[in-house]
């Protein structure tokens, strides 16, 4: 039977035909018309009005980007069907007066049947194409739905939408969709990139070191979703779709517009490399920056350099010396990002006090890094103040350089 496969896609279209005849008869065929060409020129002109139409929807409390990208095409299709109904109805009402009080009873009943039956033909048009519009709309949220939804136990919704996303495959009426036409690139690669995380969780920790992400961590912003447990064991345990979205955090973060700007900007201009370092751990963009990545504190390393610059040092001098570098230092880490920022971690600052040993102060840091023809060259505030440092790359390792001072650092990410 026809029915064994994508039953729910027979039944939607059933279903919206039968609406479109049933209010076709109900209209009449001129509103009919005009709402048939109504579909039809707000399918041709919905995306370039909703971009128009896009600066209003914060007025109307959408802030959120990605629902605002979402709406406006929408609220462009609305906006042309109203633009159609109002001509319409004024054109259905002056035929209507004309046949009700000038043409005659017999001709009155001939328009009657007429407009009814034709207004069922055309409604049934109006049916196909809202199907069409469905067929769109399955086929780009099922997109997302079916690669985001590999865990067990998704809602019932969910299940249900992509219950729809695979009959309308089954049918081959996803074909129906690619005439309305497809959504920007960026689209599909965002749902290809999402679907990768979902479905293979130990690619979760790699997207954490991406070099275009790091600086995201740090931000204070940005903790409550980096220290969130939901959504940081969100592809080790398996949570579902709806699991992550209840998250307050995440809900958070969603509802924050320069949040989300910020990160789809950043996704965006790094879509290809990233989802190629997801899959091979190789970045072609930031691979050839040697720099990126968490540098800790080797106090043997740095230890050396002092020995070797002073070669009168005995033994015991650089025991202490490494033992006085590993207590300040120990904890001291470094971390490049591919923006060209970079946060400090538990920098030293000694004090003194008369009559009293020496202690550590440890506070954190960030500022910026710069690539020169053979140094890096570091700037950033730390302990309230301005520090001026160049760095070299020297057998893997970060040899940072503060006037006299060197300090030796050992890449760990």
């Amino acid at each position: 039977m026809i029915f064994n496969g994508g039953m729910t896609i027979w039944i939607l279209a059933f279903l919206l035909m039968a609406s479109g005849a049933g209010l076709g008869s109900r209209q009449g065929a001129i509103r009919a018309a005009f709402s048939l060409a109504g579909i039809g020129t707000g399918i041709l002109l919905a995306v370039p009005i909703g971009h128009q139409v896009q600066p209003l929807l914060a007025y109307a409390g959408v802030g959120n980007p990605l629902l605002t990208w979402a709406l406006s095409p929408l609220s462009g299709f609305i906006i042309v069907s109203i633009l159609f109904a109002i001509p319409a109805g004024w054109v259905h009402r002056k035929v209507s007066v004309f046949y009700n009080y000038r043409a005659g009873e017999l001709r009155l009943k001939l328009w009657e049947r007429l407009n009814t039956r034709l207004g069922i033909c055309i409604g049934l048009a109006n049916g196909a194409m809202y199907f069409v519009l469905a067929s769109f709309v399955i086929f780009n949220l099922t997109y997302w739905t079916t690669q985001m939804t590999a865990a067990a136990g998704q809602p019932t919704l969910i299940k249900f939408v992509n219950r729809l996303g695979n009959d309308l495959q089954t049918t081959g009426m996803a074909k129906t969709a690619g005439v309305v036409g497809t959504l920007p690139k960026t689209y599909y690669k965002l749902a290809d990139l999402s679907g990768l995380l979902m479905q293979n969780p130990q690619a979760g920790p790699r997207l954490a070191k991406y070099p275009a992400l790091t600086s995201l961590w740090e931000r204070e912003d940005m903790q409550a979703l980096v220290q969130s447990p939901t959504l940081t064991n969100a592809l080790a345990s398996g949570a579902s779709l709806g699991e992550i979205m209840k998250d307050p955090a995440v809900q958070a973060f969603f509802a924050s517009q320069d949040q989300t700007r910020l990160v789809l900007d950043i996704l965006e201009t790094n879509l290809d490399d990233l989802y190629t370092y997801l899959e091979t751990g190789k970045s072609a963009k930031y691979g050839g920056e040697k720099i990126l990545g968490l540098w800790e504190f080797n106090a043997g390393a740095t230890a050396a350099w002092i020995r070797e610059s002073r070669p009168h040092m005995t033994a015991n001098e650089t025991r202490t010396a490494r033992a006085s570098l590993a207590k300040a230092y120990s904890q001291m880490q470094i971390l490049f990002t591919g923006d060209n920022k970079l946060f400090i971690k538990n920098l030293p600052k000694f004090k003194t006090e008369a009559g009293q040993p020496p202690t550590i102060e440890l506070s954190n840091g960030k500022g910026d890094w710069n690539h020169g023809d053979a140094v890096y060259t570091l700037h950033a505030t730390a302990n309230n103040e301005e520090k001026n440092w160049t760095a070299t790359i020297e057998g893997g390792r970060v040899i940072i350089k503060d006037g006299k001072t060197q300090l030796a650092f050992d890449h760990i990410d």
